[in-house]
Parts: C-alpha cells; structure tokens; sequence
C-alpha cells in the first residue's frame, strides 16, 4: 500500500504534475526500466520507460494528474485513508490506484520488452496522451493496457472488469441571430434569447434521435451554456449555445455536425425556428488547442484481449461512458483494453476505490507480465 499511499499524498492536480511525474520516475528506475521525459512545455512531462530484449513489446498507460478539490471532504483529500474496506483520497480511483497497480505489477522479473508510459493533462484536453500519440513511443506496439476507471461499483467485480470502449466528445457552438431594438418596443419583435429558448428545447428532444451502438451506451448531448446580453435598454442580438456530446462508433465530429445542420433545416421548415432578417441559427465545431476524441471500440474476440482474459476467470467486459486518454491512444489501431479498478465518487467529494479491486488487479497484472 505503500506506493498508493505516496501517490495520494502528492497534489497532482492539473497542471501540477512535475512532483508525481518525479516520483513515478524513481520508481520505475527502480524496476530496471530505462527512463525518460517527454515535455509537453517547459514545466509538465509525460514519463515514459522501457525494459526488456525479448518479443514486441506490451505497454502499461495512466495519467498522472487530478482534478481539483470538489465538495466536503470527510478526510484530508491527500491522505490515504481506509474504511471498510474502501480506500479514500483525491484520485485514488481516478487514477491513482491504476498507478500504483502498474508500478506494483512491472517489479515482475521477465526479459520481455515492455514499454511504461505515463501523461499529464487527462482531466483537462489531454495534451499528454496527444504528445505520446505524435512521439513514435507507440510504434510496435503488440497491445496496450491502461488502468482507467471503469464506471463500475460493484466490488464483486474486483479484478474483473475489462474496458473495451468509450464513447468519444465533440462540443459544438450555436449562434442565434436576433434583432436589436428599444426594450420598450420589442412585443412581438424577434429576440435572440427567445430563438435561443425555442432552440434548447428543440435540441432536448433531439435525445431521442441519437445514435445507439450495440455494446457502447448509447450518444448523448446537453447544453453547458446559453448566453445573451444587450447594453442598455435594448434587446440582444445575438444568443450562444454551446452542447456537450457524447459520440459513438462510427460516428465523426463531421457526421455529428452535418446532422446538426440537417436538424436546424427541419426546426425552420416545420416554423419551430424564425429567421431573423434573412438570417439563420449557424452551428459549428468549437475550437480548442487539441483535437476532440474520438469514440472506440476492441473487440474482446482481438487475440491480445483474449490472451489477456484467460487470466481472469469470469471477466466482465464493460465500455466507458466517458472519454478518457486511450481514446487517443486506440486511434493508433493498436489493440487496448483497460483493467477498469472498481470505486465511485469520481471529480466529486470521498473519492474511493474498492481496495480489494486494487489489489486483485495488481495480481492480475503481475501474472499478465509472467505469461508474455
């Protein structure tokens, strides 16, 4: 429990990785692995390490940072605490305990080339795993196996649950026109937070129409923002929403925004949706630094995630409801699968992890390494 325990210990949220970074260097060193920094600037780094002569190699992933500190803590976020057999702390489940699985686990003795990588910036836009993605670390790579959290909670699982999936995530941006005139005569006149309105509602019901994919749950949207504003006594021009969605395979960020587009022709030709002086809702993709990812999908029929379920008896294969650094890491084509630990409470206040799921997924990551 020790190293579990140091990893708490470190504030590691984001962008404040360095200290954790060094740790996990040290102990990988350790473990007789070669090991180096991938700077993503000039302060955070993502630490990768080799080890081994024989076969193509496997490789082990995490992220390294936290969120911040949400809500009231029962305990002292940075402190390991144990409780009934569930262990509390700021990123214990999300990913601490998958951290220090991995680090546990590749003490194993074996000549096997095995490849260790580990990112910062997943709880932000994953600018880390983006770096690794571009460095060339990945290439001959046989299979990855990451730690992440699973959205499983039932502690029966420990050691069990296998991720072969996730959802991917795209925001996108709405601009309602609207007219601007003196408050004292806008009855009847169109309004952009009115359009606005009409437009939230419209896109609630669209829930329905979402895509579904036969093993990963089912696409999903909500509105994050709804904006307007006017100086003076006057009413708004403009309105902005701004949607959160959840994408499935084989879905792209264009399909997603043409459907967007098609949407909007029905809503104004069914006159759900006034033009305003000739002008219309447009939508687009809202820019940020790095790409959006993408949704994905192993299956468990791949001979790398079968090899790797023989070690389980009675493995529970599950997909991930959110996106997540192997996002990235899947769009290389290689084979990924996440031993998922088992906890809850997850970006929120009394973070755990089931401790007997952090312990048989260290076992089953041990006998992983024993078996290549």
């Amino acid at each position: 429990m020790s190293i579990l325990q140091k990893l708490v210990s470190i504030n590691s949220i984001f962008p404040n990785e360095r200290e954790i970074a060094e740790f996990i260097e040290s102990s990988l060193k350790e473990s007789g692995f070669d090991v180096k920094r991938q700077y993503v600037n000039e302060n955070r780094f993502n630490v990768l390490a080799e080890r081994g002569e024989s076969g193509s190699p496997i490789m082990f992933y995490g992220h390294m940072d936290t969120v911040p500190v949400y809500g009231d803590w029962n305990s002292d976020p940075f402190e390991l605490i144990e409780k009934n057999r569930r262990l509390y702390g700021l990123g214990v489940y999300d990913m601490k305990a998958g951290i220090a699985a991995i680090l546990n686990a590749v003490q194993e003795k074996t000549d096997r080339k095995i490849k260790v990588a580990f990112g910062v910036d997943e709880e932000n836009n994953s600018a880390g795993a983006w770096k690794l993605f571009e460095n060339g670390f990945l290439q001959g790579v046989e299979g990855i196996v990451t730690t992440e959290i699973g959205d499983v909670q039932d502690e029966s699982l420990a050691g069990r649950v296998i991720t072969l999936g996730r959802r991917g995530r795209a925001v996108f941006e709405f601009k309602i026109p609207g007219r601007s005139v003196h408050g004292a005569h806008s009855n009847g006149q169109a309004n952009a937070t009115s359009e606005a309105a009409k437009l939230v509602l419209a896109l609630e019901e669209m829930n329905e129409e979402l895509p579904s994919h036969e093993l990963l749950p089912k696409a999903s949207q909500f509105v994050s923002l709804m904006e307007s504003k006017a100086t003076s006594l006057s009413t708004p021009s403009e309105a902005v929403v701004v949607l959160d969605r959840h994408m499935v395979v084989p879905e792209t960020i264009e399909d997603v925004l043409n459907g967007y587009k098609a949407y909007l022709d029905r809503l104004y030709s069914e006159g759900r949706l006034q033009e305003i002086d000739g002008r219309k809702v447009r939508v687009s993709v809202r820019e940020r630094k790095e790409p959006y990812l993408m949704p994905y999908y192993t299956s468990k029929e791949n001979e790398f995630v079968r090899r790797f379920s023989e070690l389980i008896e009675e493995p529970f294969y599950n997909t991930g409801y959110s996106v997540a650094d192997e996002c990235i890491l899947a769009s290389t084509g290689i084979p990924l699968l996440s031993l998922a630990p088992v906890g809850g409470n997850e970006h929120s206040a009394n973070e755990w992890v089931s401790k007997n799921s952090y312990l048989e997924m260290t076992k089953v990551l041990r006998k992983f390494i024993r078996s290549m």
